[in-house]
């Protein structure tokens, strides 16, 4: 028995990755470093490392909404593969990318061969183009591949970008073979598959659960999921669909991890400002486009529409005074924790020293019980008027997420657990 597993945001998903427990993983924009040095699936493998193999393919350089200067760190993007089990070999194949499209991306499909327990597998991540006549062409590609392959058993899946008004490439891809009636016409070498030459794919989740919808699919958190473009399509020959279910709605990110993420958005301003302060590298400071409901600010997306974009140094809430004010009240902070470590100590130490040795705790301890507590509410008023008049911009921007932050998942997670059907 294997479980199959397809998602598109990686961190956010770390618990339903546990929860699933999936002996393989496909992704899809996956995001990697300009040099190769770093990818988030290694990253990924350091919080699970059961998965010891790794396969992964830079696809195409990310590049900003607005044509600006990124950070640097995760300039690429592409398709990856986590696995429990040993991979015998791997393929990338360039999808066609049409002259006429309006989807410039670079499309590929990346193929691995993995052993389980001595058996085969054939595993193909896709994400097909969004341009309808493109998807068409990349269905060919596909189709194409997988009968040259000759697999006995086989797995694709990936985001199809699936539209339910036109079938026709997805439907050619599972049945080897297009519509004469439909709107695909392939336009390069096509020899049709199919169930004579031991090509067809069924589909996991239609295949487990009939009629229920199953959408994946949402670009905000209203209305919800509304299409199903992410798929897991399992050969006809050699493997048993036994369940298909989804996971990853985002809910147990928004319960448990609201305050990570402001602590998280705080750290990043707080970058920004020391960049600033230093000398700005790049100007455009978001690795990722904010969408139509915010704004790039200080390497966080703050809600109020998508016109109020600043580049450094002209952000005024992570500007250097703002980073001098960060440096400022941190040292408080310290002194003040170093303190009340302080009066920890004393109320431990007077607890547990005998009376001979009371006498000579006074000398350690010069204040009175009274005096100390008036010390610490001190601290505790002045820390916070500081810090609300110094950093009230800056905590307003921490503060001022989009919806779609704290509703991570736009793509939902299939998860199929398959059965061979012969050894």
């Amino acid at each position: 028995m294997i479980h199959v597993y397809i998602l598109k945001h990686l961190y956010f998903h770390y618990l339903q990755i546990k929860i699933a427990n999936p002996d393989v993983i496909g992704f899809q924009e996956v995001r990697s470093d300009a040099n190769g040095r770093k990818n988030q699936l290694s990253e990924l493998q350091k919080l699970i490392p059961q998965y010891r193999y790794m396969i992964y393919h830079p696809v195409t350089m990310v590049t900003p909404s607005l044509g600006q200067q990124e950070p640097p760190g995760w300039e690429k993007e592409g398709l990856g593969l986590l696995s429990k089990h040993p991979i015998i070999l791997s393929h990338v194949v360039n999808l066609t990318v049409g002259k006429a499209s309006p989807d410039k991306n670079k499309r590929v499909l990346l193929h691995a061969q993995v052993d389980i327990s001595g058996d085969e597998f054939d595993v193909t991540i896709v994400h097909l183009s969004y341009d309808k006549a493109q998807q068409c062409e990349n269905a060919v590609d596909v189709i194409n591949y997988v009968a040259s392959m000759g697999s006995e058993r086989s797995v694709l899946l990936g985001d199809f970008n699936a539209y339910s008004d036109f079938p026709w490439p997805l439907n050619g891809i599972m049945n080897g073979s297009f519509d004469k009636d439909g709107s695909c016409k392939p336009l390069h070498y096509f020899e049709p598959q199919g169930s004579s030459q031991g090509y067809g794919f069924v589909d996991a989740w239609v295949t487990a659960n009939g009629d229920s919808a199953g959408y994946t699919f949402s670009n905000m958190p209203e209305p919800g999921p509304v299409s199903r473009p992410d798929r897991i399509l399992v050969s006809l020959t050699g493997l048993k669909v036994v369940s298909a279910k989804l996971l990853g709605d985002g809910k147990i990110y928004q319960d448990k991890y609201s305050l990570q993420n402001k602590w998280q958005r705080l750290k990043t301003v707080f970058r920004m400002a020391r960049e600033t302060a230093l000398g700005p590298r790049f100007k455009y400071t978001c690795h990722q486009d904010c969408g139509p409901h915010g704004s790039c600010r200080c390497g966080v997306c703050v809600k109020g529409g998508d016109k109020n974009n600043c580049e450094l140094p002209f952000c005024y809430e992570c500007d250097a005074e703002h980073y001098h004010s960060f440096i400022f009240i941190g040292l408080l902070f310290v002194a003040s924790a170093i303190f009340i470590l302080y009066l920890i100590l004393k109320f431990l130490m007077t607890r547990c020293m005998v009376r001979t040795r009371r006498s000579h705790s006074r000398v350690l301890f010069l204040w009175s019980n009274r005096t100390s507590g008036l010390v610490v509410i001190t601290l505790v008023i002045s820390l916070y008027l500081i810090t609300m008049t110094s950093l009230k911009d800056t905590l307003e921007t921490v503060n001022g997420r989009i919806p779609e932050e704290m509703f991570p998942s736009d793509h939902m997670m299939i998860v199929a657990k398959l059965k061979f059907s012969f050894r």
